[in-house]
């Protein structure tokens, strides 16, 4: 209880926050929607479309089903 009220006060506080957490989610499942359209993968479609887990499962898709993160390079 006392979590959702601090968390509560936060984003009362610094409502660009939920902004923020907005567009990275949405980023990520636009961007997972479009890999699984187009590789016609019509569950991993579903799940990502659905689950809005601030974007867990579509960077999990990207990785495993795709070649988006093959070429990412931390140390470079």
């Amino acid at each position: 209880m006392e979590f959702a009220e601090q968390l509560t006060q936060l984003l009362e506080s610094k409502p660009w926050i939920i902004v923020v957490l907005s567009l990275w989610e949405a980023s990520w499942t636009l961007l997972a929607l479009w890999f699984a359209g187009r590789k016609n993968q019509k569950v991993w479609f579903v799940v990502c479309g659905i689950f809005q887990l601030f974007g867990l499962p579509e960077i999990i898709y990207l990785a495993t089903q795709t070649n988006f993160f093959k070429n990412f390079k931390l140390n470079d």
